[in-house]
């Protein structure tokens, strides 16, 4: 399985957990790409955070800087590629939704490891890298 077609399947899993809630089935397409989009931001801060940690640097992030807007626009132009340019994502939906339920169901296992792990991750990264002064407020 090519990335591109993994990076579609974890866009999959999540507009289909969004379709799941029957209040709430407009939008559906946004609402997944806002969630795999937050997961690429924890993947790029605790990235951050670790760089910060080898080089020995307490660097700040703010929002207006090269270091924040670069990898920001970057997913933006990635998103309009892969979702907004065309509907070549609801290809990809009709062609996940016809595989077995047990290949879904494992994948859709996968796919929760997957984000648990990035969110430990984070979560990680922000313990090694605390900010100035602690966690105490």
């Amino acid at each position: 399985m090519s990335l591109k077609v993994m990076y579609y399947y974890l866009f999959y899993k999540f507009y289909k957990l969004f379709e799941a809630f029957k209040t709430t089935r407009w939008l559906t397409d946004t609402k997944a790409i806002i969630v795999v989009m937050s997961i690429e931001i924890w993947i790029l801060f605790s990235l951050n955070c670790y760089y910060d940690v080898l080089s020995h640097k307490r660097g700040q992030l703010n929002f207006i800087s090269i270091k924040v807007l670069v990898p920001f626009i970057l997913l933006l132009i990635i998103k309009w590629f892969a979702f907004w340019r065309d509907d070549r994502w609801k290809d990809y939906v009709k062609e996940f939704d016809k595989w077995p339920e047990e290949k879904n169901n494992k994948g859709g296992w996968i796919v929760a490891g997957i984000t648990l792990f990035f969110f430990a991750n984070l979560l990680f990264s922000l313990y090694l890298d605390p900010p100035p002064g602690g966690w105490k407020q």
